[in-house]
């Protein structure tokens, strides 16, 4: 943790500033201490250089869903940082229209920022300040991997009691809203959270084009795949990421022409080695929480909080959605949606 990062933040509890207690510094970075609220008297620890604010007895609702990503992000940690131009423009992808120079010079927020991939792709478009928090132990490692840059903070909570004192100027969540047990509840928290002239992109997956998945892939997830061993869902993981592997390679010889389903997906997936496709697929079958959402269910998010919005597909399988206080805040025309339907 580097110094700065104190003004922005305050006790999740009671909102009072928080004061350093003692500390272990190495070159300028915290790497062990503790924070104190001037308020209430609560203590919050800092560990592996990272300020914890997870309260000790965690949460039940969310316990499976976040170690078992934070599990599989630590395995394939270094798969996922390989490709650096790689990560730049599937960032890029993931929030359009939006460009990502609007970064520079504002206070940037990562939500459910995993091991810092996108905390590192961000960092190079110049935010003044770039936080990124997540509530698993996964936030120990996004520190170690973005200690080298000095305009990025990495804080470990609750998206629901989240230590900022600043007002964020932009926010980008990517994959995350939907893995929360109210989704609806979180997107207005992180709205909470926003500036008079902020702006955010959430990508969720959407509920359109998705029905196989509703109907065969939760269940499983839900009641099997996400109950297994660690090293029975890596083996099962590495069965089904080799059928995957073969079919984005069909479509990269060409052979889309044959009509093969979920074209968009494949073509984004056979850019990827066979080792990251392992990766996405433990990532799809660990979590006991993902919900699939409508286009008008998240225009509805946005209507209930009073915000200008733009949604538009991803894949023709998820949803990007732009949101901001004003239309002027909100990025260029997006693409139309069509060809997406919905699915019971």
């Amino acid at each position: 943790m580097r110094p700065s990062l104190l003004e922005h933040l305050c006790c999740p509890a009671c909102r009072a500033p928080l004061k350093l207690g003692e500390v272990k510094v190495d070159g300028g970075w915290i790497e062990e201490g503790s924070l104190t609220c001037t308020g209430c008297a609560l203590v919050y620890g800092i560990e592996y250089g990272v300020p914890n604010f997870v309260e000790p007895r965690g949460r039940a609702d969310v316990q499976q869903t976040t170690s078992g990503f934070a599990r599989n992000w630590n395995a394939f940690n270094d798969i996922i940082l390989e490709d650096e131009k790689l990560n730049d423009e599937l960032f890029r992808d993931w929030i359009l229209p939006m460009d990502p120079e609007v970064m520079r010079g504002k206070i940037v927020l990562e939500p459910g920022c995993g091991m810092g991939r996108w905390l590192r792709v961000a960092a190079t478009y110049s935010p003044k300040i770039l936080i990124g928090l997540d509530y698993s132990e996964v936030a120990y490692t996004a520190g170690r991997n973005t200690k080298d840059l000095e305009n990025v903070h990495v804080v470990r909570a609750d998206i629901l009691r989240m230590p900022l004192k600043t007002k964020i100027e932009l926010t980008y969540c990517l994959g995350v809203v939907h893995h929360t047990p109210e989704p609806s509840r979180t997107f207005d928290a992180l709205v909470e959270a926003m500036s008079p002239a902020g702006a955010m992109c959430v990508w969720v997956y959407g509920k359109e084009n998705n029905g196989w998945i509703h109907n065969f892939v939760t269940p499983m997830r839900e009641h099997v795949t996400s109950r297994l061993p660690h090293g029975l869902l890596n083996v099962m993981s590495k069965v089904l990421a080799a059928q995957l592997y073969l079919m984005a390679g069909a479509y990269k010889l060409g052979l889309e022409k044959l009509g093969m389903p979920y074209a968009d997906y494949l073509r984004y997936l056979r850019r990827y080695p066979f080792r990251y496709m392992e990766h996405i697929v433990y990532d799809h079958l660990v979590p006991q929480i993902a919900h699939y959402h409508s286009g008008p269910e998240l225009e509805g998010w946005a209507k209930k909080n009073k915000l200008q919005y733009l949604l538009s597909p991803r894949n023709n399988n998820s949803w990007r959605l732009h949101v901001a206080w004003s239309q002027a805040q909100l990025p260029g025309k997006a693409e139309p949606a069509a060809g997406l339907r919905a699915e019971a």
